[in-house]
């Protein structure tokens, strides 16, 4: 096998009937070839053009200043990444059809799709639905858009197909997102514990039975994969000031969605206003879907602006406080908090500021964040071993990386005072 050949190679492209036309320059790869047809028309979409409205890392960047990246970079990487591991695992002999290569890459392409302003930070609170939901109902009525040229896209995004390994790349413990964003989050936030193989693990990956394996020739670098994964959420993604900004975000638009439904006006985006006002639903309907296409950072951030000037003193402190990084103060404990602990800066928060009892919850917050960088019981990765036996990562001795569920608990305020 040559390991020297790359996704973007033409060659690959007009052997699988993929005419490359738009080359996109990536800092992490280079040149990601985009092929002519459905996927240059999904690339040029509003629905896929509002990613670039959409930032990666939530709240990160006040943590680590270049992290500015934004989601549509991410599908970027992870559409270069899928073209690669296809080419991978078609020269190891995997067999897929035409209508499956194209299925697997459109999947992967339109993943993110159901993400709203700061990613994570605000998911399930503008619509009452994970962002996995709203991306199928994306993808699906896209699909009627694209007369039905979508289907086989959706059936492998929702992990409906019948080959298990398609599924696999774009939603597993080693599928392609994950692929990309380590590496990305890490090149822009400059994390360096983030760093990860993703051309060698690539290069490993095979199929047994229509199941994705690793050979174990490359179980070293799915560990060191694996442990950048469990890093990287403790340094980046529940780093305790992005937590604080994220954590404040999210009290704000609720403080915000509690005052309109109590009748109030607020000077914020008019679509903001008319999201937070929708009536919870089971399904995702085409009004709740419009008005979220039309939402991005860039509606949050002008909504956070006019918030300063608010009559309200909770909107007006929390915006001014993110606008201006004055953040508030974090506790993490391994345990949960006792209530004396919560009560005691709960009276210290009514002491020193201009709010009732009612208004200290969105401005005392609490909960909890877990990371777990390994699944035993779900989706495990399968170790392909040198005398054709396939074994789950879990049962091989002396791993580096636990499968334990790690949790911190937190406590943000204002003012913190020590117990």
């Amino acid at each position: 096998m040559n390991d020297n050949f790359t996704a973007s190679d033409p060659d690959f492209m007009a052997k699988n009937s993929f005419r490359s036309y738009k080359i996109i320059n990536d800092p992490i790869y280079g040149f990601i070839s985009i092929p002519d047809g459905i996927f240059l028309k999904l690339l040029d979409h509003p629905w896929m053009q509002r990613l670039r409205r959409i930032s990666q890392l939530g709240c990160s960047h006040m943590v680590y200043p270049g992290a500015v990246h934004s989601r549509f970079h991410h599908v970027m990487g992870a559409f270069y990444l899928m073209q690669k591991a296809l080419q991978v695992l078609e020269v190891k002999g995997t067999k897929f059809t035409k209508e499956e290569k194209e299925g697997v890459c459109l999947a992967i392409l339109l993943h993110d799709l159901g993400h709203g302003p700061y990613s994570h930070a605000l998911e399930t609170h503008l619509l009452p639905h994970s962002h996995e939901k709203i991306t199928l109902a994306i993808i699906q009525q896209l699909n009627e858009e694209f007369d039905g040229r979508l289907e086989l896209a959706a059936k492998i995004f929702s992990g409906q197909y019948h080959r298990h390994f398609l599924n696999q790349l774009v939603a597993g413990q080693l599928d392609m997102d994950r692929m990309d964003y380590l590496s990305r989050d890490s090149f822009y936030t400059g994390v360096a514990e983030g760093v990860i193989s993703y051309d060698r693990i690539t290069h490993m990956l095979n199929t047994v039975d229509d199941q994705l394996v690793i050979e174990e020739k490359g179980i070293y670098s799915l560990e060191k994969f694996l442990t950048a994964r469990k890093l990287m959420y403790w340094q980046v993604y529940l780093h305790k000031t992005a937590l604080s900004a994220e954590k404040m975000l999210l009290s704000l638009v609720s403080r915000i969605k509690s005052l309109l439904r109590e009748g109030y006006t607020l000077p914020i985006c008019p679509i903001l206003n008319d999201i937070l006002l929708l009536e919870d639903n089971d399904s995702i309907n085409d009004k709740q879907l419009k008005l979220f296409r039309d939402l991005d950072d860039v509606s949050i951030l002008f909504s956070l602006k006019q918030l300063r000037m608010s009559e309200d003193y909770i909107c007006r402190e929390l915006s001014t406080r993110f606008l201006d990084r004055k953040l508030l103060k974090v506790k993490l404990s391994d345990h949960p908090f006792e209530e004396d602990d919560f009560q005691k800066h709960k009276s210290h928060l009514l002491e020193r500021f201009p709010i009732n009892e009612a208004e200290a919850q969105f401005l005392l917050l609490t909960g909890e964040e877990s990371n777990t960088a390994y699944r035993i019981h779900r989706d495990e990765i399968i170790i392909l071993k040198k005398d054709g036996r396939v074994l789950p990562y879990s049962s091989f001795p002396n791993q580096l990386v636990s499968s334990g569920k790690l949790v911190k608990y937190y406590l943000i305020a204002p003012t913190l005072i020590n117990n």
